[in-house]
């Protein structure tokens, strides 16, 4: 049962409406309320509504079921570095790093939590990070890198 709302509420917010994801992706937490992969999802869609208390808690009770899963862990990272708080953002990405310490979006968020205040750490972060294949995240790798002077 909700294999099928999530499946089709992630379709729904990559086509731009948010409010049917939304709608889809709370009928998948309602039927598989311990999925991590499902509270993800819907976490976007809140943070995409604007919602941005209740996508963090949501990151969070995510990220403490299941702490070695990037997703939900660089999303809440990201969020915390939105409210400078480096520490916190350091700390989640923490058991990823240790469970997949290759994963380039984990290690560009971590160059990023480390940036200001342990440059010479960061910079071997950016080093992972620049191996990310996604347009997007190569350019955040790659505009980092110039930054942090490595």
């Amino acid at each position: 049962m909700g294999e099928r709302e999530y499946q089709d509420g992630m379709a729904r917010l990559e086509a731009g409406d948010v409010e049917e994801g939304r709608r889809l992706l709370e009928a998948a937490l309602r039927a598989s309320p311990g999925s991590v992969e499902v509270m993800h999802g819907l976490a976007r869609a809140l943070d995409l509504a604007g919602e941005r208390g209740q996508a963090r808690a949501l990151l969070e009770r995510a990220h403490a079921q299941a702490p070695g899963e990037p997703g939900p862990a660089c999303d809440l990272a990201m969020l915390y570095l939105e409210e400078e708080e480096g520490t916190r953002a350091e700390r989640v990405l923490a058991p990823v790093l240790a469970a997949h310490p290759e994963h380039p979006r984990a290690n560009l968020c971590m160059a990023m939590a480390l940036a200001k205040a342990q440059p010479e750490r960061a910079r071997g972060h950016v080093v992972k990070a620049l191996q990310e294949t996604e347009p997007e995240g190569r350019r955040q790798a790659e505009a980092l890198r110039r930054v942090l002077g490595a």
